[in-house]
């Protein structure tokens, strides 16, 4: 069973799901032959072929048709280990196949789609950065160049000094 943008599929399918452990650009050789990892983050992606029911052709297109929209992204609910996993992802592709039966009789079968996540699912945590020896950042949506935080007990705390260029004595 997964969803889509709220559309349930309580039909037979198959789900295949890998995790992509990504590395930043800055990973990589060092001159000692050790390899450093600077790891972003893990990915989710899902693999799913759905089974389409001869007698609930509605559902398939409500499925289909969501898939298919042209948007950055889509809320899936999907299963992950004894329990279920929300992402927003992307559809690169869905694939089906159309078969017409001699007696007129028509229908798609074999839709596979893949679901990519557009966010890591699981990052570091500021103690595994801080247990790693990394450099821990603030988690501060809107940090410019040449701005300073300090980590204390409140958490992140940007901090101010005066310029000293327009400080006389």
């Amino acid at each position: 069973m997964f969803s889509i943008d709220g559309l349930t599929w309580n039909y037979p399918c198959q789900i295949e799901r890998t995790a992509e452990v990504k590395p930043s650009e800055i990973s990589g050789m060092l001159l000692d032959a050790s390899y450093f990892n600077d790891v972003i983050g893990t990915y989710m992606s899902y693999t799913v072929s759905i089974a389409i029911p001869l007698n609930d052709r509605e559902a398939y297109s409500d499925i289909y048709e969501a898939l298919t929209d042209p948007v950055d992204g889509h809320s899936f609910i999907l299963p992950y280990d004894q329990g279920q996993l929300t992402i927003t992802g992307r559809v690169e592709s869905v694939t089906d196949s159309f078969v017409r039966l001699p007696n007129g009789g028509k229908y798609w079968k074999g839709t596979t789609f893949t679901v990519i996540a557009n966010h890591p699912t699981k990052e570091m945590g500021l103690s595994g950065v801080i247990a790693r020896g990394h450099s821990p950042l603030p988690e501060q949506a809107e940090v410019q160049r040449g701005d300073v935080y300090t980590y204390g007990a409140s958490g992140w705390v940007k901090t101010v000094y005066i310029n000293a260029d327009d400080v006389y004595y």
